[in-house]
């Protein structure tokens, strides 16, 4: 798996602006609604109508072809990329109304690639709280990586972990967030099929745990029908079949 170290990028930590909330689960997930939601690129729709609910603490897979749009669809969804046609709702509310840096808060992303900071795996984690000037004690920082299968490696440098373990610092630095909803773009396709599956299970069982709505891209079908009870298909930007996932899946 491709590990990119960025350089981390330090901002001054008030000491009266600590939170002993930092990685703590969300009260419930948040509900997701994409009203006739576009993305277009010159001539290019990338993603053509969608309009979609997600209710709270609901896992949605997106499966289609290479190119049907299930990545660009994701990246709308916490305004990764700008939509050119429609809105995303958010409990209700347009999302355009939302700080870009609180709505990534709020929705936590994990990726294909682990795009960690070079230093160590404590830095990468207690990076979001502190850039909103909380401070995450060692003891949440263990406490997290325990919770992701990584006890005792909160001083270890990032350059020396395996693809599996890059992505579990990436899901743990996510969560370090509090997220109510996850987006995960095919969280586990670069990795072996031991960690793979791990890594899977990982995700489900947080999940759980936490009442998050999650959003799932993946191109393995058998892997939306363990974690998905809703699955949506998508060929060419549009939105053509949704509903639950064994029916859609064996559609045809």
């Amino acid at each position: 798996m491709k590990l990119r170290a960025e350089p981390l990028r330090d901002v001054p930590l008030s000491l009266d602006m600590t939170s002993r909330n930092a990685g703590a689960a969300p009260a419930r997930g948040l509900k997701f609604e994409t009203r006739q939601l576009c993305r277009a690129v010159g001539a290019k729709r990338l993603v053509d109508d969608v309009s979609v609910a997600v209710e709270p603490g609901e896992v949605l897979a997106v499966v289609g072809a290479s190119g049907a749009g299930k990545s660009s669809f994701l990246r709308l969804l916490n305004r990764l990329d700008e939509p050119t046609g429609g809105t995303v709702m958010i409990d209700g509310a347009d999302y355009r109304a939302i700080a870009p840096p609180d709505l990534r808060r709020r929705v936590g992303m994990v990726m294909q690639t682990a795009y960690l900071f070079a230093g160590s795996v404590a830095a990468n984690i207690a990076f979001g709280p502190r850039q909103r000037g909380e401070h995450m004690s060692p003891e949440q920082i263990d406490s997290l990586l325990a919770r992701v299968g990584l006890p005792g490696t909160a001083t270890r440098d990032v350059s020396r972990l395996s693809g599996g373990e890059a992505q579990r610092v990436s899901l743990a630095r996510t969560l370090a967030n509090a997220p109510a909803a996850l987006l995960l773009d095919e969280p586990t396709s670069a990795l072996d099929e031991t960690s793979a599956r791990a890594i899977e299970e990982l995700i489900r069982d947080i999940i759980r745990e936490r009442a998050m709505t999650c959003v799932i891209v993946t191109h393995n079908r058998p892997q939306a029908e363990r974690i998905a009870a809703r699955t949506m298909v998508m060929e060419s930007g549009r939105l053509v079949a949704i509903g639950p996932t064994q029916e859609v899946l064996n559609a045809g």
